[in-house]
């Protein structure tokens, strides 16, 4: 066989659901216990079986050349990800910020996503799997931010502010008119007991709460415990978004933070179909008190991607005036969050118009 050879993307992804799981709940697999991995394996090669996909007038393969084939077409995609993010940093990223970091797009940046393998574990994150060279390829439009992006950007903000805290990903599924199920979007028991914990730590100010709709939308909410607020946040404004996500903090209000109000945020406005979780980052950004609100609007979104990949790539913000602020000693940081005070007019902004 032609060692290069791959089968055709839905014909491999027909055959991965032909397979069978490989363990099975008598024969589960625990993680990071190298006794029983070895113990599995010794049993696999002693029953000698092989599992094979016979596929008519194409060929025999087997369970090892049918994973082998999918891990290489997973690389692929990554790949012409990176590719996609090099031609847009060298393209579209550079226009849209100071001419000061046309530059450092267009060399630095651009020459390390060419160079990187994409699964390189990103520096100053934590050591696990999602955290690799290839969640960056996710800030190119008109790719969707993963949740892997949104987890490194809460973790690049608890990093350098201590009064911030990651209370995990939360379900959320959209409301019609006619739904009166009121258990319909309450909170997982374990992430409303995280919550409640962080908002019980001595010096918390901020806890981030991502919320994904089928995988198909981002919204967010985010708990300021000095100002004693619950804000929900749904970048397109939307009701079928907005009730589901208020229910949630409504739900956390009864079950724990009884004298918190629960408040809508409604800008800034998502005007395209792919971009939720960028504004759902720079929503979490915004916690930080760094300064008034960013520009989010369609000349100015390729900026604000490029210094999003820019952050979960070195831990630095771009300020709006073209300086670059660091976790460095000697550089700027962003101002520490503000308390109640803090919060500024942000709160009194205007209902604007829902986005078509």
């Amino acid at each position: 066989m032609d060692p290069f050879y791959i089968l055709p993307g839905k014909l491999l992804d027909a055959c991965m659901k032909a397979l069978p799981l490989s363990n099975t709940s008598e024969e589960t697999i625990a993680l990071y216990d190298e006794a029983d991995t070895q113990k599995a394996q010794k049993k696999a090669s002693e029953d000698n079986l092989t599992e094979t996909v016979i596929i008519k007038e194409v060929g025999c393969f087997s369970r090892k050349q049918i994973e082998t084939f999918k891990r290489i077409q997973n690389l692929k995609t990554a790949v012409q990800l990176g590719l996609d993010m090099h031609k847009w940093l060298m393209e579209e990223g550079p226009p849209a910020l100071p001419a000061e970091y046309h530059a450092l797009a267009k060399k630095k940046v651009a020459d390390e996503v060419l160079k990187t393998y994409p699964y390189t574990q990103l520096p100053g994150l934590p050591n696990i799997q999602d955290f690799q060279f290839v969640l960056l390829y996710r800030a190119t439009p008109p790719t969707w931010l993963s949740d892997a992006a949104i987890r490194a950007l809460c973790e690049r903000l608890v990093a350098v502010f201590p009064a911030f805290r990651f209370a995990g990903f939360q379900s959320a599924v959209t409301k019609s008119k006619k739904t009166r199920s009121a258990d319909l979007n309450q909170v997982e028991e374990s992430t409303l007991n995280r919550i409640l914990h962080q908002v019980g730590e001595r010096g918390v100010d901020v806890v981030m709460l991502p919320l994904n709709f089928g995988n198909a939308h981002w919204c967010c909410m985010v708990v300021r415990v000095k100002a004693k607020r619950i804000f929900y946040y749904d970048p397109l404004n939307r009701s079928a978004y907005l009730q589901p996500a208020g229910d949630i903090a409504k739900h956390i209000k009864i079950r724990g933070l009884y004298d918190y109000d629960v408040l809508p945020r409604n800008n800034p406005i998502q005007f395209d179909a792919f971009s939720c979780g960028v504004y759902v980052c720079w929503n979490f950004i915004r916690q930080a008190g760094a300064g008034t609100p960013v520009d989010m609007s369609v000349n100015s979104l390729p900026r604000r991607r490029f210094e999003l990949f820019y952050y979960l790539l070195s831990g630095r913000l771009l300020t709006k005036d073209g300086s670059a602020t660091a976790a460095d000693d000697d550089e700027e940081k962003i101002p520490v969050p503000q308390d109640e005070d803090g919060e500024g007019d942000e709160d009194d902004v205007p209902q604007t118009q829902i986005a078509q």
